[in-house]
């Protein structure tokens, strides 16, 4: 979407049903430099290797997959409603309903410096930065390696300090689709975290092959024990283009709780 199309777009009428998600794209306390850190990261998590051939495979299938249905949903104008705007950083905001039944909500923004194309890679690829495909009051960790641009997640957060805490797994892949676009996707599957206390059964309703994707994690002792409500992503990622002198971001998340 150019900035002519952008700035066509209609005045959305006020939405109170859904708080507008103000993401600043530069204040940051860790600066990222321009070298790929998919390898850094790999070195520092690589005890995590996962040596399973078959579930390497399988992952690597599942993401290319997930990251046809993160292209499509950033492409389509189908159901999605406008419903925010923050003009310091030219960010766009909808959602939409999926098949009537799945939340999702994309933001779309530009960047008019393309020498932070590199650096905002590894932001968000960076498991320890403040925006790791997600806003809020978060830990992360990598719980599980296939290679240096596939891993697992552990993502516990928060609304506020003081409410209960939430969590997911979910796998996250790496695509350099070209010297000028980049995606980073995210998606939950049928990972078993032996949470006793979890009674609703979680399907991905966007990307159906993922609750073929089946594994087990070994989850530390509260999760077990069902002090952690947890969420499922369905969808989550970043399509990153330089585009002339510019970079365009389309964020896409969809997630179920």
């Amino acid at each position: 979407m150019n900035k002519k199309t952008l700035a066509t777009e209609l005045v959305p009428k006020k939405d109170t049903k859904h708080k507008l998600k103000i993401h600043i794209p530069f204040k940051l306390k860790k600066i990222y430099t321009t070298n790929d850190n998919s390898e850094e990261i790999y070195e520092k998590n690589k005890h995590l290797l996962y040596t399973n051939p078959e579930e390497t495979i399988n992952a690597e299938k599942l993401m290319k997959e997930a990251v046809t249905h993160l292209e499509q949903h950033a492409k389509s104008k189908d159901g999605y409603k406008l419903y925010g705007r923050y003009f310091p950083y030219q960010m766009y905001f909808y959602k939409k309903k999926h098949q009537d039944h799945t939340d999702v909500e994309k933001i779309q923004y530009i960047i008019d410096n393309q020498k932070k194309y590199n650096a905002l890679i590894n932001r968000f690829w960076d498991p320890d930065c403040d925006n790791f495909l997600y806003k809020g009051l978060v830990k992360r960790k990598i719980a599980r390696v296939y290679s240096p641009n596939l891993v697992m997640i552990q993502q516990r957060s928060k609304k506020w300090p003081w409410s209960h805490e939430k969590y997911f797994y979910a796998l996250v892949a790496k695509f350099k689709i070209s010297e000028t676009k980049t995606i980073i996707v995210m998606t939950s599957a049928n990972i078993n975290d032996h949470n006793s206390k979890n009674e609703k059964s979680f399907q991905n309703t966007i990307i159906e092959n993922a609750n073929l994707f089946k594994t087990d994690i070994d989850s530390e002792d509260d999760i077990r024990n069902g002090e952690l409500q947890k969420m499922f992503v369905n969808l989550n990622g970043y399509i990153i283009e330089k585009k002339k002198k510019h970079i365009y971001i389309s964020y896409v998340d969809s997630v179920n709780e």
